[in-house]
């Protein structure tokens, strides 16, 4: 988990969910905390909230795409893991689980079939409270706290606080 990612190459951090059902927002307030600091210039951090084929247009032009979500696997809340493609299928027994209108894994289908499909890799953490609430549960917090901090850490370089 500690290789850096090659500078060469173009990022794009997503955090995606729904910051009124708690833990579900989990992506998306790791993105906020993330602009926080300053990234190289081949590194763009987004929000995707549950945005579906909205998003299509920012995953065609890069080179690595890291999706910052959570989802339904055998993690405690508050621990993070990162994966690529095919071990998000076998941690999620398969399933093409998305809380979103249209899963990122479809989306990813469809922009293979209009440009290059990116190196794609997942961070997620489990959700512990699927509620109306616009915070975090306070593992699901830590879970956050840890995923800024390993992105910050992989993606070296020049990376500055604001």
């Amino acid at each position: 988990m500690s290789q850096s990612i090659d500078a060469s190459k173009t990022v794009l951090i997503l955090g995606i969910g729904n910051v009124a059902m708690g833990d579900e927002g989990f992506g998306v307030h790791v993105v906020r905390q993330l602009k926080n600091f300053i990234f190289p210039d081949n590194v763009s951090i987004q929000e995707g909230a549950v945005a579906g084929f909205d998003l299509l247009g920012s995953l065609t032009d890069v080179d690595i795409l890291i999706i910052v979500d959570v989802m339904i696997t055998d993690l405690e809340p508050g621990e993070i893991a990162f994966m690529d493609l095919d071990n998000r299928f076998n941690a999620a027994n398969k399933t093409n689980f998305s809380f979103h209108q249209v899963g990122i894994v479809e989306l990813l289908q469809i922009s293979g079939l209009i440009s290059k499909t990116p190196q794609v890799h997942f961070l997620v953490t489990k959700p512990e409270k699927l509620e109306w609430s616009f915070e975090l549960s306070s593992n699901v917090q830590k879970a956050a706290e840890k995923a800024v901090l390993f992105l910050t850490d992989k993606l070296t370089g020049d990376i500055q606080v604001k």
